[in-house]
C-alpha cells in the first residue's frame, strides 16, 4: 500500500469492493429464485398429495368392504391424479427455473368438456369434504374443442381457481362458466363464498399474498400468482370482480391460438 499524501489513492480496494457487493447482490437473486421454485413445489406437491390420499382412504375402505371393482377404479382415479400432477410440476418448475415469463407451450386442440369433466371429477373428495357442489355450464359453442390451447397450462389455471374458492371461499357452491366468441375463450369460476375486500382485491394476484378474506387463514399465497404467470404465458388476462358477503367472480380470457408448441 502506497502510504504518500501527495500521489491519488489506489482504487483497488474500491474496485474489489463494488465488485465484491455486485457479486452478493447475484448471489441473493440467485437465493431468491431457489426459494421461489422451492414454495412454488411445495404448493403444487401439497394439493396432490392430498387428493391422492383421500382416493387411497376411500380405496381401502372399499376394498375393506368386499367391493374389489370399485376398490380397482378409485385406485386408478389415484394414479391418474399422480400423472397429472408430474406433468404439472415438472412444467411449472421450468416456469421458474429462467427469468420472467418463459413457458414453453404446447398448443394443440383440445376436448374442454373431458378436460374439466376430468378435473372436477379428480377433485370430488375434495370438494365433498368441505361440503361445496362443484357446477360446470356453458352453451353448445363453449364445449366445442378449443383450438391452440396448452392443456397442462388451462387446466391448471382452473385448477387452482378452484382450490383457491374451495379452501379460502368459505362458499357451499363453486361454478365454473366457460364461452367462447371473437377468437377467445372465457372461463370463469364463481363462488358463493364471503367476497373479498377491495384492498386486498389490489394485491391478491401477488406472490406470497393472502388475502384478509380467507376462511382457512394462512396460506401459501401462490396459487393466484401460478395462475396470473400461467394466463399471461397464454397471452391472456385474468379480471377478479368481487363484493364482500356477495361472492367472487375470477375471470380468464384466453386468445384462440394455432396448434403448435412456441414459447412465449
Amino acid at each position: 500500500m502506497n502510504n504518500d499524501p501527495l500521489l491519488p489513492p489506489q482504487p483497488i480496494a474500491l474496485d474489489r469492493r463494488r465488485t465484491d457487493a455486485s457479486e452478493l447482490e447475484s448471489l441473493r437473486r440467485e437465493i431468491a429464485l431457489r426459494d421461489d421454485i422451492l414454495s412454488l413445489a411445495a404448493h403444487e406437491l401439497r394439493n396432490p398429495l392430498h387428493a391422492l390420499s383421500l382416493h387411497l382412504a376411500l380405496a381401502r375402505a372399499t376394498a375393506q368392504a368386499g367391493s374389489g371393482v370399485d376398490a380397482a377404479e378409485r385406485i386408478r382415479r389415484a394414479e391418474l391424479t399422480l400423472k397429472r400432477y408430474s406433468e404439472r410440476v415438472t412444467v411449472l418448475m421450468e416456469l421458474l427455473a429462467s427469468p420472467g415469463v418463459t413457458y414453453p407451450l404446447a398448443r394443440r386442440r383440445v376436448d374442454v368438456k373431458a378436460l374439466l369433466a376430468t378435473l372436477v371429477d379428480s377433485l370430488e373428495q375434495e370438494a365433498r369434504s368441505r361440503m361445496i357442489s362443484v357446477g360446470i355450464v356453458g352453451d353448445d359453442a363453449a364445449f366445442d374443442p378449443m383450438r391452440g390451447v396448452d392443456p397442462v397450462a388451462f387446466e391448471q389455471v382452473v385448477d387452482n381457481l378452484l382450490l383457491n374458492a374451495f379452501k379460502h371461499s368459505g362458499a357451499s357452491e363453486v361454478t365454473i362458466r366457460l364461452s367462447a366468441g371473437n377468437g377467445a375463450w372465457r372461463v370463469q369460476v364463481e363462488d358463493n363464498g364471503g367476497g373479498i375486500a377491495l384492498a386486498d382485491q389490489q394485491t391478491i394476484f401477488e406472490k406470497f399474498a393472502v388475502a384478509a378474506h380467507s376462511s382457512r387463514g394462512a396460506g401459501t399465497g401462490l396459487g393466484l400468482w401460478i395462475v396470473t404467470r400461467l394466463v399471461q404465458a397464454m397471452g391472456g388476462e385474468i379480471t377478479l370482480k368481487s363484493t364482500p358477503g356477495k361472492g367472487s367472480i375470477f375471470s380468464v380470457r384466453i386468445p384462440e391460438g394455432d396448434d403448435m408448441n412456441t414459447t412465449r
